[in-house]
């Protein structure tokens, strides 16, 4: 299969392939625009979607050295107000080490690149690093279904190949974790480590899902058998996955209903 020129694979397009082999080739392949409603009601989607944006807006401006009090002025929205004082509680400006807000890095994977666009990363006074990545989900995801998603490989798996590389080591792995952060659910985050041992055999994974992307025609790359997934893709109607678009008010886990109008900020 050959992928358009200077594409590059993410954490957004290797799970839109895992979710669905079609998906990605209607996305990123064959670059179609279908303009199915990907969730209902549409003004909520709209508005969960800038709602999302702006936090990291207002994120990136403390780091850039704002006034906190100055950004919070600026708001005008009683939630985002509560998820940026329990932003502010964390205090990570406070913390020592050197911090990278939207950081971008990338890395070659095979013969393409593999990218990642931190929300933010701090190197530690001891060497080790913590990522940290925020979600604006209406409710928290459950911590297995999180860890399973392809962004808990990747995120780490970049920034532990990057460092190697530039450190130019032999066999030093530095110490990762990534943390998970909800504004709305500031007291629930989802922390895990990353070891050396992971490193290899995720690179054994991540390649092999580029050799399997890559090394295939157009027959491969088939409709999901998970049809609970179509309710959030806006490619549902093109497929005959029904017409009626998935409720973000549902009792679904909302790892779906949200991956489906998350922004895809590993390409902002």
């Amino acid at each position: 299969m050959d992928l358009p020129e200077n594409f590059s694979f993410s954490q957004h397009n290797l799970q839109d392939y895992m979710d669905c082999r079609y998906r990605f080739l209607l996305k990123y392949v064959l670059g179609i625009e279908w303009p199915a409603v990907e969730n209902e009601p549409v003004l909520l989607q709209e508005a969960r979607m800038e709602l999302g944006n702006q936090f990291h807006r207002l994120v990136q401006q403390y780091f850039a050295g704002i006034d906190p009090a100055v950004i919070e002025s600026s708001i005008d929205s009683d939630e985002l107000t509560a998820w940026w004082r329990a932003f502010t509680e964390l205090n990570l400006n406070a913390q020592s080490g050197e911090k990278y807000a939207e950081k971008l890095l990338s890395i070659p994977l095979a013969n393409h690149r593999l990218v990642a666009k931190y929300d933010l990363f701090i190197r530690k006074n001891d060497g080790s690093y913590t990522i940290y990545d925020w979600k604006t989900s209406l409710r928290p995801p459950s911590p297995m279904r999180l860890m399973d998603r392809l962004q808990s490989i990747v995120y780490p798996f970049v920034l532990q190949s990057y460092l190697s590389s530039a450190a130019q080591s032999s066999g030093k792995r530095d110490k990762i974790e990534m943390i998970y952060w909800f504004p709305a659910h500031p007291t629930d985050p989802v922390a895990f480590s990353y070891t050396a041992e992971q490193l290899g055999n995720d690179r054994d994974y991540l390649l092999g899902l580029v050799n399997e992307i890559t090394g295939n025609n157009e027959e491969w790359f088939e409709k999901t058998l998970a049809v609970k997934k179509c309710a959030y893709c806006r490619y549902r109607s093109l497929c005959d996955r029904g017409i009626s678009a998935g409720d973000l008010g549902d009792e679904v886990d909302s790892i779906d209903s949200d991956s489906a109008f998350e922004l895809d900020f590993d390409t902002l």
